[in-house]
């Protein structure tokens, strides 16, 4: 049986690593054949916003290939509207959703990493 692995981040892209270091954790878990949650908190919702690729290191990119792996991301609709984000704004296929969301990926987890700074 597969154990779930959920990842709280905290932070955007292009101001830490922490974005990249999330999303390649939550890769390799997926690879490992883990289940993977991933919820955009405070700053996280940065890293949903970045749509089209880019010259140089695109954390979007890795989270849409989080995403075609399975890793189920869900985004703070507080925190996204905080900051004039709207569900057109970020990439397709993320729910903008209550905390509500995350403590119960929190309930059923077997562990949970937290990406702040």
């Amino acid at each position: 049986m597969a154990k779930t692995l959920t990842i709280l981040l905290n932070r955007g892209p292009y101001i830490s690593e922490y974005a990249d270091l999330a999303l390649k954790v939550a890769l390799k878990a997926r690879e490992k054949g883990h289940n993977v949650n991933l919820y955009l908190y405070v700053d996280g919702p940065w890293v949903a916003h970045v749509r089209q690729d880019k010259p140089y290191h695109n954390a979007g990119k890795l989270l849409r290939e989080a995403m075609e792996k399975g890793v189920n991301v869900k985004i703070c609709n507080r925190c996204a509207e905080a900051r004039d984000l709207m569900p057109g704004d970020t990439m397709e296929g993320i729910p903008m959703v209550g905390l509500f969301d995350f403590t119960e990926w929190l309930r059923n987890s077997d562990k949970v990493l937290s990406f702040t700074g």
